[in-house]
């Protein structure tokens, strides 16, 4: 077990459960009061009683010492009282448990069902772009240190890929969960099988069609073969494949294609992002971005897909597209988060929120607290908490955190801001 220095405190275990092995992150906060994460996919808050019983269960004591301990800690608890809750954790730890296989997707269903914008002291998931070693580690270093157990590695085109599965070892060393996201002909097999030697938890590769063609004139000539030879790897070496599907005009009339073929490869795990522009924006249009105003019914028809596939699935927040860019440019760079309990760690150390524009600071010069209480995520968490439900789509998963339709909840990296 190792532990942070921060005031916050995250425990890493391992448990089988059955016959598949389960990884629980255990975060304490201040106050006593913990997170319990399985597999950085499902979630369960705990009392400062649940938090020592969960520590001993998953340390493996047996139920007399943890009863104990409860005992000294807990002055005039009634034996029975004990007895209750000590079941209950234990029920808790067997219903978080999942198989080996799932990936490890963590994402906001309803924030009105949600306490995690005004409980949670830091968000479970980071997408990092690697920069040089040495800062990349003190990055890592300093979110294991914030609490963040589950770290995804964002590979760049241009990047030295050699160096990514160190990256991964470096993660994993810290009891993090690991991810690897990139176009299938940025990586060689043989940095894949050295990323899952070194600890790799889930590859993320870009998934843009089941045509060889038109995935090939987004994601780069040859790649559809790469990423069919990457998915079948992934199976050789028991490392989870993810599929990172852009949604944009060329590719939304196919999703049920698309899905389709994946459930024909054994491709169960999903990741969807928009490149979307308002609907007056007529040059992002023409440049293949979809309209605001299609997302609705876009994110309906992949849904009912999804649920036809029996794909697990996760909505990252659509990413406002950017002119001065290329549309197979921005397709291949991927969403900013795979998720909204996410936030994004650029090379440098500065740190965005899933959603909106502004920078919250940098990880390397200031402290996570900082951080975690600047402007951008207050605002940010106001959003959350406020309801964006309508009458138009009350059921979509995809209008949970945001409506899809108002820009100011995508994630904008434009050159020239909201104004572009």
């Amino acid at each position: 077990m190792s532990e942070p220095t921060a005031s916050v405190r995250l425990y890493h275990y391992q448990r089988l459960i059955g016959q598949w092995p389960t990884r629980f992150h255990l975060r304490v906060d201040p106050d006593g009061r913990g997170l319990l994460l399985a597999n950085a996919a499902e979630a369960a808050y705990l009392s400062p009683v649940g938090v020592q019983m969960a520590c001993g269960v998953l340390e493996g004591r047996s139920d007399a010492a943890i009863k104990q301990d409860i005992k000294l800690s807990f002055r005039g608890v009634a034996d029975t009282e004990i007895e209750t809750d000590l079941g209950q954790v234990h029920q808790l730890i067997a219903d978080l448990s999942a198989p080996g296989d799932n990936y490890p997707i963590t994402n906001l269903n309803d924030p009105r069902a949600s306490e995690w914008s005004r409980e949670m002291v830091a968000p479970f998931r980071a997408d990092v772009v690697p920069g040089e070693p040495d800062t990349t580690k003190q990055i890592l270093q300093r979110l294991w240190e914030a609490g963040v157990p589950h770290v995804t590695i964002v590979a760049q085109p241009y990047g030295k890929a050699a160096q990514l599965p160190r990256m991964v070892e470096a993660a994993g060393d810290l009891g993090m969960i690991t991810g690897l996201r990139a176009v299938a002909s940025w990586l060689s097999p043989q940095m894949i099988e050295d990323a899952g030697m070194a600890g790799l938890d889930h590859l993320d590769l870009l998934y843009v069609s089941n045509s060889p063609p038109a995935h090939d004139d987004i994601a780069g000539q040859g790649d559809y073969e790469r990423v069919m030879d990457a998915f079948a790897q992934c199976e050789e070496i028991e490392l989870c494949p993810v599929a990172q599907i852009p949604l944009i005009k060329s590719n939304n009339e196919q999703l049920e294609e698309i899905m389709g073929a994946l459930q024909e490869q054994g491709i169960a795990n999903l990741v969807f992002f928009a490149l979307a522009c308002p609907d007056d924006d007529q040059q992002a249009q023409a440049a293949g971005a979809l309209p605001a105003q299609a997302l609705p019914q876009v994110a309906t028809v992949m849904t009912e897909a999804a649920e036809d596939t029996q794909a697990r699935y996760l909505w990252a927040p659509p990413v406002r597209f950017d002119n001065s860019k290329s549309l197979a440019q921005q397709v291949r760079a991927g969403p900013r988060t795979a998720g909204d309990i996410a936030v994004r760690v650029e090379a440098d150390g500065r740190v965005f929120a899933p959603r909106g524009r502004d920078c919250a600071g940098n990880l390397l010069a200031e402290s996570w607290e900082d951080i975690w209480n600047h402007e951008c995520f207050t605002r940010y968490r106001q959003r959350l908490q406020a309801p964006t439900r309508c009458s138009d789509c009350p059921d979509l998963e995809i209008c949970a955190a945001d409506c899809p339709k108002d820009p100011r909840g995508w994630s904008d990296d434009t050159q020239g801001g909201e104004d572009q």
